[in-house]
């Protein structure tokens, strides 16, 4: 989950994810950690991974960390490790743009155009952290989570030895150092009073302050399992500091806590830029609310229709909505109903040209009860491997409406596993990883180009592409995610500039979008608290995939072939929606008006 008091993607890399450790898609979850395939692979790649390398390490800066594996939470509290760390990306992505001069191959000059953009966006990500974020750290269980992982890595005797000596340098009792804690808390108050100043969340420092003990007592159980001596004294020493450090967060923050989920303008504005969305945010709103209104014209021009096959009583859209939503299917029959779906959609794409399909198949499976009650949403996992015959999982979350208290019927009803399945499947998420992983693609391309416009705006205008196909049903339901997306545009950036209530979002989502309470709620915590910033991505870059195809189609005329274009798109990773509509232009656009147009190998 992402904490308000860091917005670092590198941050998120180190620990296996891509962006974020969290990744929503449509009302899903996509968790990505691919394993990337030993495939031969080309010169270029090889390079520009190396080149990834350069920034990795840049990053993670190891030779500013010491010989104990310190957690970089707690890193961060000393000045010299943040200046080191900070200065090596910076003499990286000089490195970089120096070997970017001189590259002429182009896939290569564009990774390192990635990997330069993505070590700068970690420094203005650092700035940032540092100009708004109250330098909180809830240290009990940081200090207690570093051991468990260093012992975890190594049981040694050297390292036991070095988590003694550790043990003492956080205790202040090395000379010339002062405590961990002391440092700690002068950092805070020399940011207390300032005005622009982004303090922690009241609920999450009383969650902590509650907690603390029992990381200490963890900290304590963990030295006497390792059985280091002539610790005693010392945790002693430490664990009276860190009350003490408690009762300082209690007395000077907590007061001061925030009870309000907006984040700064200019932080929430870096994270929109983060995710793939370069257009001020006033246009984005102005966009989707006008998107919005065009859909629920379409709609309501569908409904009737949608009615009369059905023999609905109902016409208008939100009540043709309600009244497809009654056929709820069992877990067992919806799961059976998706299956039966996605070997549907996979006919249509063979049959329409519409995108190569690989060879692995993907599997449907329902949530588990750990999957339900963690994150009640349609789930994505990539492949394991490009060798296994088996490709993604997407996971259908069921909860039954007897079971609740508020019904989620959203996803269990058969018009909806249209347009749901294409998402997650193919062609959407599961394609475009099947894809990355097929071909082996860069670092750069999949890890550090990683944004929210590509992947949740492939998967939307996946949909976009079996929709014709569709029976009218499920045409209908997809025109009904499309308003999901556009709403998500403006409630989410509305609700961070305070323009709108959250009583206001529920009542858009529910009466004009046609979704649960229960589904609303999820999606106002995604705004406000588990991934602000996120939610966007989908309509953006579904509208820039759009007028990428429409650009495309101008220019070739009845030339166009769409399987050649979205296996085009889909081979080139995650690039950011302006490299992506380059790298187009340069495959299929170049030469439109000669005659001999051919599209380029």
């Amino acid at each position: 989950m992402i904490h308000f008091n860091r917005f670092r993607s590198a941050k998120a890399r180190k620990a296996g994810f891509v962006g974020l450790s969290l990744l929503t898609c449509v009302a899903c979850v996509l968790i990505y950690s691919v394993r990337r395939p030993a495939i031969a692979t080309s010169p270029w790649i090889k390079r520009s991974n190396e080149y990834a390398a350069l920034l990795s390490q840049a990053e993670t800066a190891k030779a500013c960390r010491g010989e104990f594996a310190v957690s970089e939470e707690l890193l961060t509290l000393n000045p010299s490790f943040v200046e080191c760390q900070q200065q090596r990306i910076r003499q990286t992505v000089q490195t970089l743009e120096e070997k970017l001069a001189q590259e002429k191959d182009q896939n290569l000059r564009v990774d390192l155009a990635i990997l330069i953009e993505a070590g700068q966006r970690e420094l203005r990500s650092q700035l940032l952290d540092q100009k708004y974020n109250l330098p909180y750290v809830n240290l009990s269980q940081a200090i207690s989570n570093s051991f468990r992982d260093a012992f975890r890595e190594s049981s040694s005797s050297k390292t036991k030895q070095m988590a003694l000596t550790q043990l003492k340098q956080y205790a202040g009792e090395a000379a010339g150092t002062p405590s961990l804690i002391a440092r700690a808390e002068q950092r805070i108050r020399d940011r207390l009073n300032q005005s622009e100043t982004y303090f922690p969340e009241k609920s999450q420092l009383e969650s902590d302050l509650k907690s603390a003990a029992t990381h200490l007592d963890k900290l304590q159980k963990l030295f006497e399992q390792q059985k280091i001596s002539d610790y005693q004294t010392t945790y002693a020493k430490l664990k009276s500091q860190l009350l003490e450090y408690d009762t300082f967060i209690r007395r000077e923050v907590l007061p001061k806590a925030r009870t309000d989920f907006r984040l700064p303008a200019e932080i929430y504005a870096f994270k929109l830029q983060e995710k793939g969305i370069d257009i001020p945010v006033n246009d984005l709103i102005s966009q989707a609310r006008s998107s919005f209104k065009q859909v629920q014209a379409q709609m309501e021009a569908i409904a009737p229709q949608v009615a009369r096959q059905k023999q609905l009583k109902a016409t208008g859209y939100r009540e043709v909505i309600g009244a497809l939503k009654q056929n709820q299917l069992s877990a067992e029959d919806a799961l059976r109903h998706y299956q039966q779906r996605e070997k549907d959609i996979e006919a249509i794409i063979r049959r329409e040209h519409l995108v190569t399909l690989p060879k692995r198949s993907l599997n449907i499976r329902l949530a588990t009860a750990q999957e339900n009650a963690s994150f009640p949403v349609p789930q994505y996992y990539p492949g394991r491997s490009r060798k296994s015959e088996q490709g993604g999982t997407f996971i259908l979350p069921v909860l039954q409406p007897k079971k609740q208290s508020r019904p989620y019927d959203d996803f269990t009803h058969p018009a909806v596993a249209w347009t749901l399945t294409a998402h997650e499947g193919r062609p959407g998420h599961d394609l475009q990883f099947t894809t990355i992983q097929d071909r082996g693609l860069s670092k750069a391309r999949t890890e550090f180009a990683y944004n929210t416009a590509n992947h949740e705006g492939w998967a939307t205008y996946a949909e976009e592409i079996i929709q014709p196909y569709m029976p009218i049903e499920g045409r209908f339901i997809s025109l009904q995610f499309q308003l999901l997306r556009a709403a998500r545009a403006f409630l989410e950036p509305e609700l961070q500039l305070n323009r709108i209530t959250t009583a206001e979002a529920v009542r858009v989502l529910t009466e004009d979008a046609g979704f649960s309470p229960f589904f609303a709620d999820q999606e106002i915590k995604r705004y406000t608290a588990r991934l602000p910033g996120h939610a966007p991505g989908y309509f953006y870059g579904y509208q820039r995939f759009m007028q990428l195809r429409s650009q495309v189609e101008t220019a070739l005329g009845s030339r166009f072939n769409p399987q050649e274009f979205h296996d085009f798109i889909l081979s080139q990773g995650f690039l950011s929606q302006q490299m992506l509509q380059e790298a187009v232009s340069q495959k299929f656009t170049v030469n439109r008006n000669t005659p001999e147009f051919r599209s380029k190998p």
